[in-house]
């Protein structure tokens, strides 16, 4: 059973930072991770994610130098948030 950080509800997308309960001493794994639940377009297919402050940064640098690729949301899905 993961041990969640944050207080934020558990929902598909949004980031939650989890610690790492088996961490064996002496080891070059991370306290922390980042959870996150996605699934396909057609809304199967859904599983967690786990990475680290290290993968989400060169996500996030991807995504800066990849700008026409990048998805957009609508301003009603951005209310509804």
């Amino acid at each position: 059973m993961s041990q969640q950080i944050d207080e934020s509800k558990v929902v598909a997308g949004r980031l939650i930072r989890v610690r790492n309960t088996k961490k064996p001493k002496f080891s070059n794994q991370k306290d922390i991770y980042y959870s996150v639940w996605v699934e396909d377009a057609n809304g199967e297919n859904e599983r967690c994610l786990l990475f680290t402050q290290r993968e989400l940064k060169v996500a996030e640098a991807r995504s800066q130098r990849n700008l026409e690729d990048v998805t957009k949301k609508k301003w009603l899905t951005n209310i509804l948030d």
